[in-house]
């Protein structure tokens, strides 16, 4: 009785506590990094933080990053401020960053093709549209981030005026969305790694009773308690993920 005892109250844990898993795993630091950065200032566990969140999307090859859309903003702003048109500037100022250049690459080809600023993205728009419905159905590539900028460029296209101005508020509010991602994700992680570990324990106690105890496997093995084990991890599971 004392065993099926341990066993069911094993379960129990992992029951209330399986629906805390709500966030991707994140890798558990070792003991020794824990200690280094338990004596760092505040500042450079953020830092550290973001640079793990950094090189975690360096490792999403599709998905659109507001880091890079704000550089190639910079870009095109500067070589405005610089005497050149909007049209000579897109076509001419290619981004660094691989993934929305090639997202941007039929932008470029329509402005090739004599189309103006305002027909090209209005062409760009339309394949931006369809490539975010393909992503939405494979996973988040944030392509509405490029159909942001897509809007600004036409705005400022057919307005007329300076478009260095709004060039540079839209590399503003790119910057800030990349520092809110970088926040959350900082923010989130040690929550992360504690619902990971918690609903993991229950489990691990449960494996390794049964390993060493008959009187746990002989409970486990009945029918009643095949049902319960089955049921337990069946809704452990999904709680992982939910």
């Amino acid at each position: 009785m004392m065993l099926l005892a341990a066993s069911l109250a094993a379960l129990a844990v992992a029951l209330v506590v399986s629906p805390v898993f709500l966030g991707r795993s994140t890798r558990t630091p070792t003991r020794s990094a824990r200690r280094s950065v338990t004596h760092r200032p505040a500042v450079d566990r953020l830092t550290d933080r973001r640079h793990r969140l950094r090189r975690r999307l360096r490792r999403r090859p599709h998905v659109v990053q507001p880091v890079a859309l704000s550089t190639w903003a910079d870009d095109l702003a500067r070589a405005l401020r610089h005497g050149s048109t909007l049209h000579a500037a897109l076509t001419n100022t290619v981004p660094t960053d691989a993934v929305v250049e090639r997202h941007s690459a039929p932008l470029r080809h329509w402005l090739g093709r004599g189309a103006t600023v305002v027909q090209a993205c209005d062409e760009w728009s339309v394949e931006l549209a369809d490539a975010g419905s393909v992503g939405r159905r494979r996973t988040n590539d944030r392509i509405e981030l490029l159909a942001t900028m897509t809007a600004v460029l036409a705005a400022a296209a057919s307005l007329g005026g300076a478009a260095a101005a709004p060039l540079d508020r839209f590399a503003v509010a790119m910057r800030q969305r990349a520092s809110d991602d970088l926040e959350r994700g900082a923010q989130s992680a040690q929550a992360q790694m504690s619902a990971k570990v918690l609903t993991s324990v229950p489990l691990a106690v449960l494996s390794l009773l049964l390993l060493t105890d008959d009187g746990v496997r002989g409970v486990v093995t009945s029918a009643t308690g095949g049902i319960v084990v089955t049921l337990g991890l069946a809704l452990n599971a999904a709680g992982a993920v939910w």
